[in-house]
């Protein structure tokens, strides 16, 4: 005997398969809401590296505090990959000095972390 499928018939393995996907779409779309700006990176440098930016009309200027004295910085390069769920950080800097500081991070969930 052919048992046929009622179009109202459900499947129980998708019943058990939802909670999954929803948690997994939920924390997607946290993470891409949470996803830190260039804003809260320059917030983290500073606390992190004493890093401090300051915008002029026609300038960005970098200092760096260390050990009590104030450093001018120069921004060599920089590189922001922006993905969605997750940034990415690169920026090197050279001090008058000539050393260079070379910052790698990675920004998710608001937070950051050194790569």
């Amino acid at each position: 005997m052919n048992k046929m499928k009622s179009s109202f018939s459900y499947d129980r393995n998708m019943i058990r398969k939802f909670p999954v996907v929803m948690s997994l779409v939920t924390l997607v779309v946290i993470m891409i809401i949470t996803n830190p700006t260039r804003t809260d990176f320059y917030t983290w440098l500073e606390s992190e590296y004493g890093i401090h930016v300051s915008y002029d009309i026609n300038e960005t200027t970098y200092t760096q505090i260390t050990n009590g004295q104030e450093k001018i910085l120069v921004s060599r390069s920089g590189h922001i990959q922006h993905v969605g769920i997750f940034t990415t950080y690169d920026e090197l800097y050279t001090d008058g000095e000539g050393n260079e500081i070379k910052i790698k991070a990675l920004g998710v969930m608001n937070m950051f972390f050194k790569r």
